[in-house]
């Protein structure tokens, strides 16, 4: 696949390598030469899709207040199974 340099210097990434690639509009470029080559990485944009929910299963207990002081208490009053005492 090839492509013309716009007149701005801009380059279009096929539709078919930015598919599997992953990289969607909203993305960041990082680009660096190495070795006389232009590498471009692409860090992902924030994204709109919403996380609610997604440890719903994990949760066990809900806190009785949702006071940032009362959930920070409640924290370190609850035992961490990870550090038991030796």
């Amino acid at each position: 696949m090839s492509s013309r340099v716009g007149e701005r210097g801009q380059v279009t990434i096929e539709k078919a390598i930015r598919e599997q690639l992953g990289v969607y509009a909203g993305d960041q470029a990082v680009q660096r030469v190495e070795d006389g080559r232009v590498v471009i990485e692409f860090i992902p944009g924030p994204h709109r899709r919403s996380l609610l929910g997604i440890l719903k299963d994990k949760a066990t207990r809900r806190p009785d207040s949702e006071r940032w002081e009362d959930i920070r208490e409640a924290a370190w009053e609850t035992p961490d199974p990870d550090r038991t005492a030796l």
